[in-house]
């Protein structure tokens, strides 16, 4: 296990210095956590909240710069109906806290999963809304595939770790703009208990493909999810 946090790590360091020179791009630490509150006839409500610290700097006017700076904390609640034992819909409000750029977003969601030989394929279509004070609307589409592989047989078992990979091509339009942003998450969990989980992960985020300035964002992150 500690090879593998190694691995990780070294990993982490060797894609944020090779990244860091070519474009604009940042780097930091992302902690998460999330509670869900099951309800009656397959209902639930979810509470999230998300923070990012950036540790390094290489973009705009802070170039190659270690540091310690709040980037945002985003606060989000959803609630969820299960339409049959694959799919489901929710719908959400969200908050974003940033310097001088603080933004409200609703969001739709749909999201089914299959499970194929131990392995769960997960897909969800989101649209979202995002006001900041200031700026026109911006309008997004957003599509995540991802797969959880159980490391120890079959079915993921209480105290047993498991891996998850996913992608999300994000499309958006702001005051006539059209921009695309991809997000790459490679993440190591553990199954605490049935309703508890532990996840360390690395995100790798890209955008502003159209438009001038391509940035990289690479985020060392740490979730924890609870359920009840």
């Amino acid at each position: 296990m500690e090879r593998f946090y190694l691995v990780l790590f070294f990993l982490f360091l060797n894609i944020a210095n090779s990244l860091g020179q070519k474009h604009q791009f940042f780097s930091g630490f992302f902690p998460e956590a999330a509670i869900t509150k099951k309800l009656k006839n397959d209902q639930k409500i979810i509470v999230k909240i998300e923070h990012q610290d950036i540790l390094y700097n290489n973009s705009g006017e802070q170039k190659d710069e270690f540091q310690f700076t709040h980037y945002r904390t985003d606060l989000m609640a959803f609630y969820d109906l299960k339409l049959n034992p694959s799919k489901s819909i929710a719908v959400g409000l969200f908050h974003r806290i940033q310097d001088g750029a603080n933004a409200n977003r609703l969001i739709q969601q749909f999201a089914s999963v299959n499970r194929l030989r131990g392995m769960k394929l997960a897909h969800r279509f989101r649209t979202d809304q995002t006001f900041t004070k200031g700026e026109a609307a911006e309008i997004r589409l957003r599509y995540r595939v991802a797969t959880e592989i159980p490391l120890s047989g079959s079915t993921l078992d209480p105290g047993e770790h498991y891996l998850v990979l996913s992608n999300e091509p994000i499309f958006s339009l702001q005051d006539g703009e059209f921009e695309i942003e991809n997000r790459l998450v490679f993440s190591f969990g553990k199954l605490i208990q049935s309703s508890q989980k532990l996840e360390w992960s690395i995100d790798y985020r890209t955008d502003k493909f159209i438009q001038e300035g391509f940035r990289t964002r690479l985020w060392a992150k740490v979730g924890y999810f609870y359920s009840f």
